[in-house]
């Protein structure tokens, strides 16, 4: 009973959400469709994505907890809060607080965007658990693993989708473009790791790394994007 609720309730999201990604590129070619993203809905969606966000710190401290509060937990644990706060910072920086243009389909990818953005940031949070528990390499951490570089890659690939959604992408496409290219590069880069599977404290360190990268690159590039149309 449970598992067919679940189905079903996992159905009707589906399907609402192809009904509008349908009926907003059928009508975006007439109209503005941004006029349906006010300000408000775009405040409450970021405001929204940062308390999905609190589930990495929720994943991390009950890893921790049930890794007996060791050392090494300790350490790969505050690791992990470094994937949620690059991924924080990545989406602040670059896709919240945006206007959605008036193309055809932008609004049935900014919410789908969105909704894998969540998705993926409360996935991270839950693996967390797993992977903080296996701090020594095992056979047993390597599922926990690769989810873990799914989720950070769908993750990146989602932030993708939103960015193409806004006004930003054609108006700021110095920035944007080459963002959008690094995130996929990102997401490339997650899977690696996660075919490799590497032991638990260097997965989600090099995850880390790779997000921050990503970040840092972002904010270069934007200053030097003010810079030059000053």
């Amino acid at each position: 009973m449970r598992r067919a609720s679940r189905c079903g309730r996992s159905s009707s999201s589906a399907g609402w959400l192809g009904s509008i990604a349908i009926l907003d590129w059928r009508n975006g070619a007439t109209r503005d469709t941004s006029v349906n993203v006010s300000a408000s809905l775009i405040e409450r969606f970021d405001l929204f994505t940062i308390i999905v966000l609190g589930e990495v710190v929720v994943g991390v401290v009950n890893g921790i907890a049930d890794a007996g509060r060791t050392p090494s937990a300790i350490v790969t644990g505050i690791l992990g809060l470094g994937i949620g706060f690059a991924y924080w910072w990545s989406y602040f920086d670059f896709v919240a607080a945006s206007r959605v243009r008036s193309d055809r389909g932008a609004v049935a990818r900014w919410l789908v965007g969105h909704l894998a953005v969540t998705m993926t940031i409360a996935a991270t949070g839950g693996i967390m658990v797993s992977m903080v528990e296996h701090v020594p390499r095992s056979p047993t951490a390597a599922p926990a693993a690769m989810l873990l570089s799914v989720s950070v890659a769908v993750g990146a690939l989602a932030l993708v989708l939103v960015a193409t959604s806004l006004a930003n992408w054609q108006s700021k496409a110095p920035v944007y473009r080459p963002v959008a290219a690094a995130l996929v590069t990102a997401a490339a880069v997650a899977l690696l790791l996660g075919w490799l599977a590497p032991p638990p404290w260097l997965h989600i360190l090099l995850l880390m790394l790779t997000l921050g990268a990503v970040w840092i690159f972002g904010s270069l590039t934007w200053f030097s994007y003010a810079r030059r149309v000053r």
